[in-house]
């Protein structure tokens, strides 16, 4: 049987659900049952019934059971026939280092993961969105694009998508090449097109409809969008943009301290 005492920490946790909202009512459920979990509930308690939810969110029984149906598929609960729905143990983070000095691929390998890029040779050519082209410079916009897209996967999870826009050389270099490890830096450094210098854009968004069928996640996810724009010796290489399934990465960096008698800023 439930504990009595998930059943009061939930209903001190649930946001109603909103019937003005374009979201369906499953997915408001679902979203909220997930937050709360994300807050600290562990695995293996049991939730309460298709019933005690159904009163608490005030909504029917078979919109509780497709906001637990796709709890189960993101991994977050695991539903036992005639026993009820139990908090799962969900895989830990995917975490990234804000320098990307090292492949992400590499890195995971080395620690006993396995790690893949799968090209979506199939996938649709796609325009270089604006977001990206306005940070080029005037005579870079416009020109001529190979698009390559690539989805993301550790341990047999999705956890992001990457497109390339690739310009000049490294458009010539991997024109209907096969990807080096499914990695556009690797075939390219093969290529001798080596990028001296990237910028990178950080930004949080909820993924498209068409991201939330490739990363196999709910329609309202929070993602990382890493925009990158890389040059070699001045000259165009490639604009990307990377998407990370929030709640599969997170991001890390570290600094050093100059000592406590440093007057820098603060």
């Amino acid at each position: 049987m439930p504990d009595e005492r998930i059943s009061n920490h939930l209903e001190a946790k649930i946001s109603p659900v909103d019937r003005t909202s374009p979201l369906p009512a499953w997915a408001q459920v679902e979203r909220d049952l997930r937050a709360v979990m994300d807050q600290g509930l562990e695995a293996g308690l049991q939730l309460p019934t298709e019933n005690d939810l159904s009163r608490m969110y005030k909504v029917s029984r078979i919109t509780i059971r497709q906001a637990l149906s796709a709890l189960a598929d993101l991994g977050y609960v695991e539903r036992r026939q005639g026993m009820g729905t139990f908090v799962a143990e969900r895989p830990r983070l995917v975490q990234h280092d804000f320098g990307l000095l090292v492949p992400w691929r590499d890195r995971f390998r080395a620690a006993g993961e396995t790690a893949t890029s799968v090209h979506i040779k199939d996938a649709a050519a796609e325009s270089e969105p604006y977001e990206v082209s306005r940070e080029l410079q005037t005579g870079e916009r416009g020109t001529e694009r190979l698009h390559l897209k690539r989805l993301h996967i550790v341990n047999e999870h999705p956890i992001g998508l990457t497109d390339s826009w690739l310009a000049g050389k490294a458009a010539e270099a991997l024109q209907g090449r096969e990807l080096v490890d499914g990695s556009v830096s690797k075939s390219l450094e093969a290529e001798g097109v080596v990028p001296d210098q990237v910028d990178h854009f950080l930004e949080v968004r909820s993924v498209n409809s068409a991201e939330t069928a490739l990363l196999e996640t709910v329609i309202d996810a929070q993602v990382f969008v890493v925009w990158s724009i890389s040059r070699q010796s001045g000259a165009l290489v490639e604009t990307a943009r990377t998407v990370w399934l929030g709640s599969r990465v997170r991001f890390h960096y570290s600094t050093k301290t100059l000592g406590r008698n440093h007057k820098g800023p603060r």
